[in-house]
């Protein structure tokens, strides 16, 4: 520039020029005196690589330039004319680094530039190109050790990372985070797992840390991608992460274990007594699969259930048809794990019990952990059943008797039910004529072989508060009790021995006249008719229980004292001996007045008991 001096003069400085990259700048000043003006520039930056690598990534370095003036020169880089992206920096956020790495780099050959930014001030690079020849990872390969594990087995896997070209990206290294699918959990409920990089088993579905070294991560150690799969069958295996997937699955074929239990289903869960139900059985391994190599004929043992209270076995018929009782062996046909009642071979079972049970088979060492539950329902009322709350009752004295309906097979028929009415028989009347009886549901006491209204709930009549089977029985000795309704019978009678009661009673025994009728009963009192004058009746006394049954062992000897009202008593007192039979060893005489009409009463009295009596007429 030229210096002026010496007068007033005003200078223009036009900065607009922008040479070979460069920016140009112009300064004006005025006054008097002298002045002077500079031109300066904004040099544009220099690109000195542009790398390309693995997995789409492009890093670039440049050279700093200086400001014109205070301040930092900024940076920022475009690819192909638009955006670079990953940590370069862009033109609407420009920093002063100068280098960067250019991320999500599509395969092919790129042009970059960088542009230095001072105040309004700009300055653009020359262009520099790098070529990428493998992408981004967009996919997944999974490969195993074998595609053919038996179930709970390992398979090694190997998972590389890919371009779209196939192209491994050597690049995609270190701890990433795969979610595996395509496989389910086993019958048995055990999850496939792959272990992850510190060899914790993670199940399918959840994100597993696997270490990639060069775009692989391989097993090492039980470690870092070892697949765990217990479900028997097909399966395909993919890894994801992110948007990465694997179009491709690793598919397996994963083949059950041997067998080691079985699970049996029934065609029935509610069967009727005596009703066939067939059996599926099905042998599995450990993890539930169908253990499909267990075939042909194999002799099981069936457990579980029990008789009926008739005695009749449960049975699983064979594989010929013949019935086995449960404990014995069966043969039965296995095809492929499996046997079915329902194609013939073996496995129809029958039960008997009703009520709740839990089935089971074994063979050898393959059993049944859980087994299958039928509830058998029983069958229609077919026998009425006497069951007592004592078989020693006392005469006189009541007890409980149930009566139950039964199926055939001895099961409670509970379908029985409601008011019903039974007549029981088979006890007597006792000595001194005291009947037999049943109080039935409405409180009354009903008298053997008459219809007693009884209240049955789920096949049974159940006393209660005296009444609804509430018994009583006079005479003493054995006995056998029935009962029926008409079509049900008992087919075992109830039997009883019933005991004599407490000493109550006088009673009279072999008591002969010389004429005239004796009256019946006679027994507590008797009645004799038309003796005539001078006639005579003899009779020995005994002590009874209140029904009239002869007492034993009364402890003591005891005396009867004989009285009449008229005639003559010969032989009083009598004496009751202390043991054996509580009767006295002679009879009175009672000797009638020797003319005239006459009516007198005799009575034979001991204290502490009833007195009996016999009057004489003529």
């Amino acid at each position: 520039m030229k210096r002026l001096a010496g007068h007033a003069a005003t200078l223009l400085v036009i900065a607009s020029a922008a040479v070979a990259g460069n920016a140009l700048a112009f300064f004006t000043s005025s006054g008097s005196g002298s002045a002077s003006a500079a031109v300066t520039k904004l040099n544009a930056p220099t690109i000195s690589a542009a790398t390309a690598a693995a997995g789409g990534t492009v890093s670039l370095t440049w050279g700093a330039v200086s400001a014109p003036g205070a301040g930092s020169v900024a940076y920022y880089v475009t690819r192909d004319g638009g955006e670079a992206a990953g940590t370069c920096p862009t033109k609407a956020a420009p920093t002063t680094v100068t280098s960067c790495k250019d991320s999500g780099v599509a395969i092919g050959e790129h042009t970059y530039v960088v542009t230095a930014v001072w105040e309004t001030w700009s300055a653009v690079s020359g262009a520099k190109t790098a070529t990428v020849t493998v992408g981004e990872a967009t996919r997944f390969t999974v490969s195993g050790s074998t595609t053919t594990p038996a179930a709970g087995g390992s398979v090694n896997l190997t998972i590389t990372a890919k371009d779209v070209n196939n192209s491994t990206v050597t690049t995609y290294t270190g701890s990433h985070s795969l979610v595996f699918a395509g496989a389910s959990a086993s019958p048995g409920g055990n999850a496939p797992t792959v272990a992850n990089a510190s060899g914790t088993a993670v199940a399918f579905g959840s994100a597993t840390a696997l270490t990639f070294t060069s775009g692989a991560a391989t097993v090492s150690s039980t470690k870092n991608g070892v697949l765990k799969i217990y479900r028997a069958g097909s399966a395909s295996v993919t890894a994801s992460e992110g948007s990465i997937t694997t179009p491709t699955p690793l598919a397996l074929t994963v083949s059950p274990l041997t067998a080691s239990k079985f699970v049996l289903a029934a065609v029935s869960a509610t069967p009727a007594a005596a009703e066939a139900d067939d059996l599926t059985i099905t042998a599995q391994d450990t993890y539930g699969n169908v253990a499909t190599a267990y075939t042909g004929s194999k002799s099981l043992v069936f457990s579980g259930a029990s008789a009926s209270p008739a005695g009749n076995a449960p049975t699983v018929s064979d594989s010929s048809g013949a019935a086995v009782a449960f404990g014995g062996a069966t043969a039965v046909a296995f095809s492929e794990g499996v046997a079915s009642g329902a194609e013939n071979d073996g496995g129809e079972m029958v039960l008997y019990k009703s009520g709740a049970t839990t089935v089971k088979a074994t063979e050898g060492s393959v059993t049944t952990p859980t087994g299958v539950v039928v509830t058998v329902a029983p069958g229609a009322a077919a026998k009425l059943v006497l069951s007592s709350s004592t078989t020693t009752p006392t005469a006189g004295t009541g007890f409980n008797v149930t009566t139950t309906a039964q199926d055939a097979y001895g099961n409670t028929a509970t379908a029985y039910t409601g008011s019903k009415n039974i007549v029981f028989s088979g006890a007597s009347a006792s000595p001194g004529g005291t009947l037999p009886t049943v109080v039935n549901s409405g409180n009354t006491a009903i008298n053997f072989g008459s219809q007693t209204a009884l209240t049955f709930s789920s096949g049974v009549a159940t006393p209660a508060s005296s009444k609804n089977g509430f018994m009583k029985l006079g005479l003493a000795g054995a006995t056998s009790v029935s009962a029926t309704d008409g079509t049900l019978t008992t087919p075992t009678p109830l039997a009883l021995t019933v005991a004599v009661g407490s000493a109550s009673k006088l009673a009279l025994t072999e008591l002969t006249v010389s004429a005239g009728v004796i009256g019946s009963p006679c027994y507590f009192t008797c009645a004799v008719t038309a003796l005539g004058n001078a006639g005579t009746v003899k009779a020995k006394v005994m002590i009874t229980d209140s029904a009239g049954n002869v007492v034993s062992n009364v402890g003591a000897a005891k005396t009867v004292n004989v009285t009449t009202t008229g005639g003559t008593i010969g032989g009083s007192p009598l004496t009751v001996p202390a043991s054996g039979l509580a009767v006295t060893g002679t009879p009175f005489t009672y000797s009638s007045p020797v003319s005239g009409s006459f009516s007198n009463t005799i009575t034979a009295a001991s204290t502490g008991y009833s007195s009996a009596t016999v009057s004489a007429t003529k």
